[in-house]
């Protein structure tokens, strides 16, 4: 059952003393940008003395400057209170001295303004507690009684302070759309521009190509104001509580509420400011690959004026500051928040020439951003492909078990060595033996042999693709054959399909397919079907395997890409023109000349465009 409360809380908040954030600014002056908070005041504070933009006594000492929050001031750490407390100072302090502060809204600063508490410390709500009045608690007691049909005793009680612990009901005051900190946030922009240079939280999506600056915010901005009042329209009226879960109210409006408002919830419920597609959750500018997010995110910046994206939002596994697609997307969220993320506090500073300093918050030390892989969370351990590759040669097999799935009779393997445990596939058929020594025929071109799949790897990685999991040789009771790193957790498209599951990647499916069907035609792949088409279960990105049946000499396309429609992005093109007759023999082991030789004529193709 769930609990029904009605809290008695005033909603009435006082107004905020400065004016709203405008979108776009020019300066002479240098620019500052910081990445995901989340309530690490501490932290905080010991970065922005280390940029020398607050003395000891927290007072702004940046001058003229500019300072960028990315977002994310709230949730998971015990200070986020300070945090914001410290920032609307310094946005006062700093504009009476002629510089600005900026925080753009974050996921979390939205999902506290919709009453998403998921990730509410017990520390961010203690913060209010001083300003949580006895009525409101014993009040909203009385309900919790009658809702349970429960009797007062000292039992229940601790149940109620533990469920709902002091300050929780301010917390609520505070954060509501007329609250002191929730108006303060609501005249927050979501994206900004200074000297060309776009600052969000979490980036831009295909969904809002063509929209500019202000629709971007205008558009968000209206989406959250009338979601947060019709939300409200449903608390007066008692078909809501704020206990109920975000995600679960469209059930609630549909069971015991009907009419125009009701539709009117439901439409707003599903807005863009609460997607995937919007600024603050966008993650694919981070994540998706670069061989088709690249050449998106440019023509966006495009558009809007702009030489590079600024975002938090995804936390950098390296806990250092990462620059992606050809260092158009600028990746700030370095886990700051220590004991959460185990990260550190950077800072950059913007010149306005352009150059770019990125220094330590706690150190004060200077650093080079890292350059992002083209596909995150790949191998196991986080451990480089040379890594796993020495793994997958030499570890001990632990298991071997057959896989009834496949032709070509494929062993799964548990392979181990000290700690470390790894699974993986072996697979050993080989219809054309030597086939790369031998003079070519025709028989050859529909071979099934174990080496395409080495090839098939270590072409993916001469392109800097890096969808194709691990891959070596290895023998194994006396049959050679290749290794694969087995990747878990995947779904097939055959099952999307089976069972109608809607696909929701963060990753566009049509970009997915076509850097797929992009590779299958270079390397002539015959064998791809629903059930090779892979995914990761947990984000939806794609993996290129099964390629045993590939590598034939003919540059026309394959029966099963006759109807597809690739377009083979500059990105790409750029790494296919670095194939060339020296760096191509590096797949000589594995393919014969004229196997080899058919791969750059396709590639000639695909540059010219007509395939």
């Amino acid at each position: 059952m769930r609990l029904l409360i009605i809290l008695s809380i005033s909603l009435l908040g006082c107004a905020s003393t400065l004016l709203a954030d405008e979108y776009s600014y020019t300066t002479k002056d240098n620019v500052y940008v910081v990445g995901d908070i989340h309530g690490a005041y501490k932290e905080f504070v010991t970065t922005l003395k280390t940029a020398n933009l607050v003395d000891e006594q927290l007072q702004w000492i940046g001058g003229t400057n500019h300072l960028v929050s990315l977002g994310d001031l709230l949730d998971r750490g015990p200070n986020s209170r300070a945090v914001v407390d410290l920032l609307r100072s310094l946005q006062e302090q700093a504009q009476a001295a002629g510089g600005r502060v900026h925080v753009v809204l974050g996921n979390h600063e939205v999902m506290n303004l919709q009453g998403d508490w998921r990730y509410l410390s017990s520390e961010e709500i203690s913060a209010f507690a001083d300003e949580e009045t006895e009525k409101q608690r014993a009040d909203s007691y009385k309900i919790y009684l009658a809702t349970y049909r429960i009797k007062d005793n000292e039992g229940n009680l601790q149940k109620f302070n533990r469920t709902y612990p002091p300050g929780f009901f301010a917390h609520i005051k505070a954060y509501h759309r007329r609250g002191d900190y929730g108006k303060w946030l609501l005249e927050r922009p979501f994206i900004i521009d200074i000297n060309g240079n776009l600052f969000t939280h979490g980036g831009l999506s295909p969904a809002v190509e063509g929209m500019s600056l202000e629709e971007l915010n205008d558009s968000q901005k209206d989406e959250l104001q009338s979601y947060l009042k019709i939300w409200e329209y449903f608390l007066k009226d008692k078909i809501l509580t704020y206990n109920v879960p975000f995600v679960q109210r469209p059930e609630f409006i549909e069971a015991f509420a009907s009419g125009r408002k009701a539709r009117q919830f439901l439409r707003s419920h599903e807005s863009r400011v609460f997607s995937s597609d919007s600024t603050s959750w966008y993650r694919g500018n981070a994540l998706c690959h670069p061989y088709f997010e690249q050449d998106r995110l440019k023509a966006q910046l495009e558009s809007l004026s702009a030489e590079k994206l600024w975002v938090g939002h995804t936390t950098n596994t390296s806990k250092q500051v990462e620059t992606r697609l050809d260092e158009h997307l600028i990746k700030m969220d370095t886990g700051m928040l220590a004991a959460y993320y185990r990260g550190q506090p950077w800072i950059a500073e913007i010149k306005a020439d352009g150059a770019i300093r990125f220094i330590h918050g706690e150190t004060g030390e200077e650093g080079q951003p890292l350059v992002a892989p083209n596909r995150e969370y790949v191998n196991p351990y986080r451990w480089s492909d040379a890594k796993v590759e020495d793994f997958l040669r030499t570890a001990d097999i632990l298991e071997m078990e057959d896989i009834e799935e496949g032709r070509t009779n494929p062993v799964k393997l548990t392979l181990k060595r000290g700690k470390r445990k790894i699974n993986a596939v072996f697979k050993y058929r080989d219809n054309e033996p030597l086939a790369e020594r031998l003079q070519w025929t025709k028989a050859r071109e529909n071979a099934d042999r174990f080496q395409f799949e080495a090839a098939a790897y270590n072409l993916d990685r001469l392109l800097g693709i890096g969808l194709v999991p691990v891959t070596v040789e290895r023998t194994i009771d006396g049959k050679k054959g290749i290794v694969q790193l087995w990747v878990d957790n995947l779904i097939s498209s055959l099952t999307l399909n089976e069972k109608n599951i809607p696909y929701d990647g963060m990753c566009t499916l049509q970009d997915q397919m076509n850097m797929m069907d992009s590779f299958d035609y270079l390397i002539a792949n015959t064998d791809r079907n629903q059930s090779n088409i892979l995914f990761s279960q947990s984000d939806l990105q794609i993996w290129l395997i099964d390629h045993s049946r590939a590598f034939g000499t003919s540059v026309k396309r394959p029966e099963m890409l006759k109807r597809a429609k690739i377009v083979v992005t500059e990105r790409f093109k750029q790494a296919l023109s670095q194939l060339n007759e020296e760096n191509i023999e590096t797949l000589a082991p594995w393919l014969h000349k004229k196997q080899r030789e058919a791969i750059l004529k396709r590639r000639d193709k695909m540059l010219r465009g007509n395939f």
